[in-house]
C-alpha cells in the first residue's frame, strides 16, 4: 500500500516552519519527513536553474521525482503523516492543484508572521549563507530584477511577505485548514501545539520539548564554527566521534548543534526608517488577511 502525506505544512518561508517541523515530529502519532522541505510540489511549478548565488546548491535539495516524494513516507505507520516545504504557499497557483491532483484534500498548515520581520529574517538568513553581500535596502531595491532573473523566492523580500492572496487561495481549495501565527508559536508554544495537534487529530497533551529555535538567521559570529555546524567538513568529521561519545543520542546531538549555532550568531538591527516604509507598503495586505482570517494583527501593525 503506498502511504501519502494526509497533511502539508506548507508555509510561509522564514515564520517558523521549521520549529514547527521539528515540535511535531516529537508526537508520537506525527510522522514529518527527515528530509527538511522536499518542497516536490513548487519543483513542478518552477523554472530551473535559479539565477542567484548559490541557487545551484539549493537545489539540490529539491526532491523532483514523484516517486522518490513518495519513498520518503514508506516507513510511516503514525495517524498524521506529513512534511513542511515553506515555498508551497508562495507558488499556491500551480502548487494547489498538483495537491489536489496528487494527494486529494490534505489538512493545511500556514505558518505567517510579521511580514517587515519576516522580510529581514530572510534578509539575515543570506547574510549567514553568503548569499548577500550589501545593504538591506540595496537588496530591497534590487528584488524586482532578481525576481525577473529567476533567484529563489528567499530573495523574494516584499512579495513572499504579502499573504493575503495565497493563504485565501488555500482556504477556498481545500476543506481543512489551520493558520497560526509565529508570533503564538513563539510567546505561547504549548498552547499553540495544542490547537495544532487538536487538528491533526492526535493526542493535544502530548509533552513536547520546546526551549529551542531552529533555523536562526544572522551574521555568524564565527564563520569557521558555522561552517562545520552545518556542513560535512573536515573539522566535524574529527569531532564526530568524541561528540557521539559525550552525547550517545542523535536528539541530544541535534540539540547540541541547534544550541551552538544559535550562540554563534549575530541578529542584525533593521533600520528604523526601513521599518516604517516596509510596514506602510504591507498595511492593505495586512488589512485585507485579518478580515479573511478574523485574526487581531495589530502586532504587525507598527
Amino acid at each position: 500500500m503506498t502511504v501519502k502525506p494526509n497533511f502539508l505544512i506548507v508555509g510561509m518561508a522564514k515564520c517558523g516552519t521549521s520549529s514547527l517541523a521539528q515540535y511535531l515530529q516529537q508526537h508520537p502519532n506525527v510522522f514529518i519527513t527527515k528530509h527538511k522541505e522536499p518542497r516536490y510540489f513548487s519543483s513542478q511549478c518552477m523554472q530551473f536553474p535559479m539565477g542567484g548565488p548559490k541557487d545551484k546548491e539549493v537545489e539540490k535539495w529539491y526532491v523532483k521525482d514523484w516517486n522518490k516524494y513518495l519513498e520518503m513516507f514508506s516507513s510511516a505507520k503514525e495517524k498524521a503523516i506529513g512534511e513542511a516545504s515553506a515555498d508551497t504557499l508562495y507558488f499556491h497557483s500551480c502548487t494547489i492543484p498538483l495537491i489536489k491532483e496528487k494527494l486529494g484534500n490534505p489538512k493545511i498548515i500556514i505558518i505567517l508572521r510579521n511580514p517587515v520581520k519576516r522580510a529581514f529574517s530572510a534578509y539575515q538568513h543570506l547574510i549567514r549563507d553568503e548569499r548577500e553581500k550589501g545593504s538591506f535596502e540595496d537588496a530591497l531595491q534590487k528584488e524586482p530584477e532578481r525576481i525577473r532573473d529567476n533567484y529563489e523566492l528567499i530573495y523574494h523580500y516584499k512579495k513572499v511577505s504579502q499573504y493575503y492572496e495565497p493563504v485565501k487561495a488555500f482556504l477556498d481549495n481545500f476543506e481543512h485548514v489551520k493558520v497560526i501565527l509565529n508570533e503564538d508559536l513563539q510567546n505561547d508554544t504549548g498552547n499553540c501545539l495544542k490547537e495544532v495537534f487538536q487538528f491533526l487529530d492526535v493526542n493535544p497533551e502530548q509533552e513536547i520539548k520546546y526551549d529551542l529555535k531552529f533555523n536562526v538567521s544572522g551574521k555568524p559570529k564565527n564563520r569557521v564554527l558555522h561552517e562545520s555546524l552545518q556542513g560535512e567538513t573536515k573539522i566535524r568529521k574529527m569531532i564526530r566521534p568524541f561528540a557521539r561519545l559525550i552525547l550517545p543520542t542523535q536528539e541530544k546531538r541535534m540539540r547540541m548543534v541547534t544550541w551552538l549555532s544559535g550562540k554563534n550568531m549575530n541578529r542584525l538591527q533593521l533600520e528604523n526608517e526601513t521599518a516604517t516604509d516596509l510596514y506602510n507598503f504591507f498595511q492593505e495586505d495586512i488589512s485585507k488577511l485579518k478580515d479573511l482570517l478574523k485574526k487581531d494583527l495589530s502586532q504587525w501593525e507598527k
